[in-house]
């Protein structure tokens, strides 16, 4: 299945790609050392693309709704401490994303990738998203427990988080999540661009999580449904036990880590619920004239 015209995938194949084709022997190590350091740095501008564009996207919107805001008497004042750490964050992305990316190309890996095809890429791609938030929610727990505390708790000097703080993490922090795009392409056969696919929206989707401000609540992310949200997070963030998921609320309703106003703070966000509000405040207004 190609995702591009003939002549445009001829030329990402054999120019923009070719880091993802098997290096030519000949090259030898310096061959092998110029294609990884290539993916590399594409992987580095993906990631700065994705952090440019949403976190601009969300400062905006941000300042147009402050009626959003999750947590209205704590205002996170530390955006420039949280971008600091960023450019070490990438670093470790970038590195464990690209390894694995090139490992697979390279023939490494335990299992060949499965040719793109209209049942393969999205069945692929639904395993790798589960298993990454099963990946993140033990990895997460794990980092709450004392002995490894200290690793997660330069993320969690953020008790309000912002839409850079996903980047706010300690080296070890950011391996032991990331190793995970290190591993995959060994044991699961999926298509370097449902990878790549993944990874840009593991990356949007982690801004989205810290962002403070909860602009697409709806009952998807409530009970009965599994999906988390930006309130989801945010509640780890201000109430440190609960809420360890990514993606999915699921293994937090499963071990009992779920906050118990969960629901019922997301539903508030919703826009029938706002729009009530609104109109009570207004009423209350009316009222004291």
């Amino acid at each position: 299945m190609a995702l591009f015209p003939a002549s445009l995938e001829t030329t990402l194949q054999t120019k923009l790609l070719a880091p993802l084709t098997p290096t030519d022997p000949a090259l030898g190590w310096s061959g092998l050392a110029w294609d990884f350091l290539t993916l590399y740095g594409l992987t580095v501008a993906g990631i700065l693309v994705v952090l440019v564009t949403v976190g601009t996207f969300f400062e905006v919107m941000n300042a147009r709704h402050p009626e959003r805001r999750i947590q209205k008497t704590r205002i996170n004042k530390r955006k420039w401490q949280e971008l600091a750490h960023a450019p070490g964050s990438i670093a470790i992305i970038a590195f464990c994303f690209a390894s694995g990316l090139f490992a697979q190309a390279q023939g490494w890996t335990l299992v060949s990738p499965l040719a793109l095809s209209w049942w393969s890429g999205p069945l692929m791609l639904a395993i790798s998203v589960v298993l990454y938030d099963a990946w993140f929610y033990w990895i997460h727990r794990l980092l709450h427990w004392k002995p490894l505390y200290r690793f997660h708790a330069l993320h969690h000097k953020s008790v309000a988080p912002t839409v850079w703080t996903n980047h706010h993490e300690s080296l070890t922090e950011g391996l032991l999540n990331q190793a995970f795009y290190l591993l995959l392409p060994f044991i699961l056969p999926i298509p370097w661009q449902m990878l790549v696919l993944q990874k840009l929206y593991d990356q949007a989707s982690g801004m989205l999580g810290h962002a403070g401000f909860e602009h697409f609540a709806s009952p998807a992310g409530r009970t009965p449904f599994p999906f988390a949200s930006t309130v989801f997070h945010d509640q780890h963030h201000g109430h440190f036990k609960y809420n360890y998921g990514h993606t999915f609320s699921w293994w937090d309703r499963l071990m009992g880590t779920l906050h118990p106003r969960y629901d019922a703070t997301l539903e508030s966000f919703e826009p029938a619920q706002m729009q009530a509000a609104a109109g009570q405040g207004e009423s209350k207004g009316a009222k004291a004239d």
